[in-house]
């Protein structure tokens, strides 16, 4: 705290405090994680709701965390087939919420723009582990017909036992499953889009402690026949993430 003393005309003395303070600005990233955390790799999603944090499971699923990953640092080039271009960037950032379940689970992950598309990128079957959708607040994959996206995802305000060994559970959250909760109330029609979409504004990954790197994305099934792959077997083009803080 400073405090500047101040005469004016009248004599009179006024002591003016003035607090200083730092404060986190969304806009270029300040975060401190909160306290008590484990170690290990984390993902904070913000939304036009709030804030929600997810540990996330590479060893339990590690396509399905290196994909979400690796799209959410724009580190992963995909193939937009609206455009019939190679792109690369925060896939995941100002994404609209594209279905909700009341009190059940939100699915984001759908580009917002017309006619656009989300990339065909699918993930193998995983993620079955001691994580489950039997309690609340999990993240998954969205099965895609016989398939698993790669870049869909959803969140559950509740137990979905159902999904289990269906949809691959890559994270679980451990602050802000309320969040989650009134996003998956929010009014939709009788298809599940919201009337009013919530956005999820960004996602940022970083880690707590001494932790291994992430996997890599690697391409799967119908993903290979895209010319983000180069070559059959071959990984797409995806900058190597380091374990720096991200900034942004």
């Amino acid at each position: 705290m400073v405090c500047q003393r101040m005469i004016v005309r009248l004599g009179l003395t006024f002591v003016v405090c003035a607090l200083t303070l730092t404060v986190a600005d969304e806009s270029v990233g300040e975060f401190t994680p909160p306290k008590g955390l484990p170690d290990g790799w984390f993902a904070r999603i913000e939304t036009s709701e709030g804030r929600i944090i997810a540990r996330l499971l590479p060893g339990q699923a590690p396509q399905s965390v290196a994909h979400f990953a690796a799209l959410a640092e724009g580190r992963l080039e995909w193939f937009d087939e609206s455009t019939g271009q190679l792109k690369k960037y925060r896939y995941y950032d100002g994404v609209k919420v594209h279905r909700v379940v009341a009190g059940g689970l939100f699915e984001a992950g759908n580009p917002s723009g017309p006619g656009q598309i989300a990339p065909d990128l699918f993930v193998p079957r995983e993620g079955f582990g001691p994580v489950n959708f039997s309690h609340p607040g999990r993240l998954g994959m969205v099965r895609d017909g016989g398939a698993t996206s790669g870049v869909r995802f959803f969140a559950t305000a509740s137990g979905q036992a159902p999904l289990n060994r269906i949809a691959p559970c890559f994270g679980e959250i451990v602050s802000g499953l309320d969040v989650v909760v009134n996003i998956s109330q929010k009014r939709a029609y009788g298809n599940g889009k919201p009337i009013d979409p919530p956005v999820i504004e960004r996602i940022r990954i970083f880690s707590v402690g001494e932790v291994a790197p992430l996997p890599e994305p690697e391409p799967y099934a119908d993903e290979r026949s895209h010319p983000s792959v180069k070559k059959p077997g071959a990984a797409p083009d995806v900058k190597p993430r380091s374990n720096e803080p991200d900034e942004s």
